[in-house]
């Protein structure tokens, strides 16, 4: 399967997704995905780079949602849709996978390789996928409001109807003295850019890292304000990353708060308490997430839980960047089954990489084999 290129590809971006088509895998089952034409069974062979991925690294991944997944009912839904919800939607159908994947010794890259070849269908999502990422930002802030850091990162209020304001209604502060205050930092932008990261790590000014994360959204619709600063001209379309965006809304304070709040969607934060330092926030399956090997799905068609073959390139070297990872995550702009969201973890080289991950690629679904395949 050839190698997509960025920049062959590039002007087909529309933001939040890609125009055109790659040609699908003759043969054999289709993953029937809903906005999307069926995508194909293939073999392991047709991976890009499969041979060569760490597979030990995702089998972890995977055995640490395992130990989620099976002490879940049976019937507990895990999302999906067609094929893909039928063969591991509900949590009792990953029971013997799981099994067999806790057997294999850590750190073992060909036993791990075995395991899923021997336990999984790959099947290729037919067209074009936009492959982003995203991390764990780190802001300077405190526990309470102190001079300097006077912007708050509010926890899900207990009232419905406060739960559902919109941003604009929140920043003009109808949940002052309301709901808990999770956290106070010094700029609205370093703010709204840790809620569109869903989690991220406060450092506090006695040394310690205060770790936060998603406590829920308001239900407001999501725009992605990249998209705006494109159309008003602020920015091109090739030039649109974390990074840019959070350098124009801080130089451009008299406008920011404007251009923040036409992304009606408030996302809610709060302490996660003690976590290791070498280990991600949870994601929506509720386990750490994995830098290099979580990723976020649209989870009505894509179950969590299930392992995810991403082929794209790396955005700053763009060499090849071919990789087993773990549906762990969801996220307000992933939807759809051509979207994935790779998570890099927290760190200068993490928030360099995922804040410029904007990749053509392709996804592949592994599914669990039928019983006595």
């Amino acid at each position: 399967m050839p190698r997509l290129s960025k920049r062959r590809l590039w002007p087909a971006l529309s933001f939040l997704a890609l125009a055109g088509c790659v040609q699908p895998q003759t043969g054999g089952s289709t993953l029937n995905l809903p906005g999307a034409p069926p995508g194909n069974a293939v073999s392991f062979s047709d991976l890009p780079g499969w041979s060569s991925d760490n597979a030990a690294g995702a089998l972890e991944a995977f055995v640490i949602g395992c130990k989620t997944i099976t002490t879940m009912p049976p019937d507990q839904s895990l999302g999906g849709s067609g094929l893909a919800q039928s063969a591991g939607g509900q949590a009792g159908q990953w029971a013997s996978t799981c099994a067999a994947a806790q057997a294999i010794a850590p750190n073992d890259s060909a036993a791990a390789r075995q395991f899923f070849e021997t336990n999984f269908i790959p099947y290729a999502v037919s067209g074009q996928a936009l492959i982003t990422g995203y991390f764990e930002p780190e802001f300077p802030g405190s526990k309470n409001p102190t001079p300097g850091y006077k912007v708050p990162l509010y926890a899900k209020p207990a009232d419905d109807t406060l739960a559902s304001l919109p941003r604009s209604a929140i920043d003009a502060g109808a949940l002052n003295r309301k709901t808990p205050v999770t956290a106070y930092l010094a700029d609205p932008v370093d703010a709204f850019m840790l809620q569109i990261q869903g989690s991220g790590r406060i450092l506090l000014s006695n040394g310690r890292t205060l770790r936060v994360g998603f406590d829920g959204q308001n239900g407001q619709p999501y725009t992605p304000i990249g998209r705006i600063l494109v159309q008003q001209g602020a920015l091109t379309a090739d030039d649109v990353s974390y990074q840019t965006i959070s350098a124009w809304l801080k130089a451009h304070p008299d406008q920011a708060k404007g251009i923040m709040e036409q992304n009606a969607r408030y996302v809610f934060i709060k302490p996660l308490g003690y976590l290791p330092d070498d280990e991600g926030a949870p994601g929506s399956l509720g386990v750490p997430l994995t830098a290099g090997r979580s990723l976020a799905v649209d989870k009505s068609i894509i179950p969590l839980g299930t392992p995810i073959f991403v082929a794209t390139t790396d955005p700053i070297t763009q060499s090849p960047l071919d990789r087993l990872t773990i549906a762990q995550d969801t996220g307000g702009g992933i939807q759809g089954p051509d979207r994935a969201d790779l998570f890099f973890g927290a760190g200068p080289d993490a928030e360099t990489t995922a804040g410029s991950m904007r990749q053509p690629g392709q996804l592949f679904v592994l599914l669990p084999k039928p019983a006595g395949q």
